[in-house]
C-alpha cells in the first residue's frame, strides 16, 4: 500500500530538451569547452545548448502543478458474482448425457445435460390424463346444451296444445333422449284421457251414459293431466340440473389440466414442451433436458453419465465474463481515505484498466484485517482472469500548488535538496523545501526559486555529475 502516482503541470513553450543522448549514457558533458566553477568556487555548470540537448537535459519555467496522491494496494480479479448463474435441475433422475463441459461458451437455452426422471414422466402421464378427461368433459357439455336447448323447445310447442301429428312433426328432429317419449307420452295420454271426458259428459247430458262412466272418465283426465304436469315439471328441473352439473365438470376438467401445467412448468418445462408432450415417443417420457438459463462461460461442472442427480444441488455455474470484478484490500490505516465513486486504476504487466470504487464492505476481515473495495471493470476482451493478483492504483487527493516540479528533478547534493536553476551565467543548485508528493511531482514550498525560472526537469542527476567532477578537480 504505497502511496504514489501523481500528475504535474503540461510542458511550456520555453522548454528546452535533447534529441541525440548517447548509448550508455554518454555525453558531450565529458568533453571540452564548458566550465563548472568559477575563480571564486561558485557552484555553477556551464553548457551550450548543443551540449543540454545533445545530453537529453530538459528545463522548464517553474509554474503550477497539481499533486495527486496516489495509494497502491493488492487487488484480486474476481468473478463478477451479480451475473454468476448456479444451474440446479428441477427434478431428480439419472444422468444419461452430458453436453456442456468445463470453459465452454454457452447461450441461453443450450441443452448441456439429459437426465432420465421418473417424476417428470408421471407428471406427464398425470398431464395427458387431464387432458382426456377435459376432452370429455367438453363433450358431455356440448351434449347437455343440445339436449337443454332442445327440451326448451319441445316445452315451447306443447304449450300451444298442438295435435299429435303436429307435435309429431315439430319434434322429429329434436335429440333429447328418453325425456323426449316420456313427454310426448304424457301429453298424448292426458289429450286422450281430455277428450274421453269430452265425449262422457256429453253423452251424460244426453242421457246416453251414467255418472259412474262419467266419473271414471274425468277421474282418468285428471290423473293423465298431474302425470303430464309433473313431466313438465320433471323435465324442465332435470336440463336446468343437468347442464349445470355438465358445466361444473368441465370447469373442474380444465382446472385439472391448468394444475398439470403448473406443476410441468414448475419442473421447467415451456409451454411448447408441454404442447408437444402427447406427441412425444413412449422413450421420450421420462426425458429432462437440462438447459442454460443465460449466456456465458461454464467455470464449475458436476455433471457425469450415470450420476444420479437430485433437484437440491447445482450441477454447472455459468458466469458472464464480459464484467469482473475487482477486490481490493485497503489496510485500516487508508480505510478513511477509500470512498465510494472513487477513481481506481489496475494494472499487471502491460495491461490497464480504469474504474470507479462502486463498494465498500462495513465489515473488517477476521483473517486479512483488511477491508473490501470493489470495482466492476469492462472485460469484453478477456483480458482479465478472476482469480489474478494485480495491483490497484487509487487516486487518494488531488491538489493544485503554485510551485511544482517533476519528482526527478530534485536531487540530493551536500546533504540537501536542491534543484537546478539556468540562471544567466549556468545552471546553479538551488536548496528548496518540499511540500506535497506524488508518484510523479512534487510541490516547492517558499520562493527561493522564482516562477518562471527555467528548472532542470530531465537529466538533472547529470548537473550533480559534473558539480562531483568539479569539486574531486579541485581536490586536486
Amino acid at each position: 500500500g504505497d502511496e504514489g502516482s501523481a500528475s504535474h503541470s503540461d510542458h511550456q513553450p520555453d522548454e528546452t530538451h535533447a534529441h541525440h543522448a548517447e548509448p550508455g549514457g554518454h555525453t558531450d558533458l565529458d568533453h571540452d569547452d564548458h566550465g563548472h566553477d568559477d575563480e571564486h568556487g561558485d557552484e555553477v555548470v556551464r553548457l551550450t545548448r548543443e551540449q543540454l540537448d545533445r545530453a537529453g537535459v530538459v528545463l522548464r519555467p517553474l509554474g503550477g502543478g497539481v499533486i495527486e496522491s496516489r495509494l497502491e494496494l493488492p487487488a484480486e480479479i474476481g468473478l463478477n458474482l451479480d451475473t454468476l448463474v448456479h444451474v440446479t435441475p428441477r427434478v431428480s433422475g439419472i444422468v444419461s448425457q452430458v453436453r456442456g463441459y468445463l470453459g465452454d461458451e454457452v447461450q441461453a437455452g443450450a441443452v448441456l445435460g439429459v437426465i432420465e426422471s421418473p417424476g417428470l414422466g408421471e407428471a406427464k402421464i398425470a398431464y395427458l390424463q387431464s387432458v382426456q378427461k377435459k376432452l370429455a368433459a367438453d363433450a358431455a357439455l356440448e351434449r347437455q346444451r343440445t339436449i337443454s336447448q332442445n327440451t326448451a323447445l319441445l316445452l315451447g310447442l306443447l304449450r300451444e296444445e298442438p295435435s299429435l301429428v303436429e307435435l309429431r312433426e315439430a319434434s322429429a328432429g329434436l335429440v333429447m333422449g328418453a325425456d323426449k317419449g316420456r313427454l310426448i307420452s304424457a301429453y298424448a295420454r292426458m289429450r286422450a284421457a281430455e277428450a274421453n271426458y269430452a265425449r262422457e259428459r256429453e253423452l251424460r247430458t244426453e242421457g246416453l251414459s251414467t255418472q259412474s262412466d262419467l266419473l271414471t272418465a274425468q277421474e282418468a283426465y285428471n290423473s293423465s293431466l298431474a302425470d303430464y304436469l309433473a313431466a313438465i315439471e320433471d323435465l324442465e328441473f332435470a336440463y336446468r340440473v343437468n347442464l349445470e352439473q355438465a358445466e361444473q365438470a368441465a370447469k373442474i376438467a380444465a382446472s385439472g389440466v391448468e394444475i398439470s401445467r403448473r406443476r410441468l412448468h414448475l419442473l421447467g418445462l415451456t409451454n411448447e414442451q408441454i404442447d408437444a408432450i402427447a406427441d412425444e415417443p413412449v422413450e421420450a417420457v421420462a426425458r429432462y433436458e437440462l438447459r442454460a438459463p443465460g449466456a456465458g462461460r461454464i467455470v464449475e461442472k458436476h455433471l457425469t453419465p450415470g450420476e444420479k442427480v437430485d433437484a437440491a444441488e447445482p450441477v454447472y455455474t455459468i458466469a458472464d465474463l464480459s464484467t469482473v470484478w475487482l477486490n481490493i484490500s485497503v489496510y485500516s490505516a487508508y480505510a478513511d481515505r477509500i470512498r465510494e465513486g472513487q477513481d481506481v486504476r489496475v494494472r499487471a504487466g502491460g495491461r490497464t484498466a480504469s474504474g470507479v470504487v462502486d463498494y465498500i464492505s462495513a465489515v473488517v476481515s477476521e483473517t486479512t484485517r483488511t477491508v473490501r473495495a470493489r470495482v466492476v471493470l469492462d472485460n469484453a476482451g478477456g483480458t482479465w482472469k478472476p482469480g489474478e493478483f494485480v495491483t490497484a492504483e487509487l487516486l487518494a487527493e488531488s491538489a493544485s500548488v503554485a510551485r511544482a516540479v517533476p519528482v526527478e528533478a530534485v536531487q540530493i547534493y551536500e546533504g540537501r535538496e536542491v534543484v537546478f536553476v539556468q540562471e544567466e551565467d549556468g545552471i546553479r543548485p538551488v536548496g528548496v523545501r518540499l511540500g506535497r508528493q506524488g508518484k510523479d511531482s512534487v510541490e516547492l514550498l517558499g520562493d527561493d526559486v522564482p516562477l518562471g525560472a527555467p528548472v532542470v526537469v530531465k537529466n538533472s542527476f547529470l548537473m550533480k555529475a559534473e558539480l562531483g567532477k568539479s569539486a574531486a578537480g579541485h581536490d586536486h
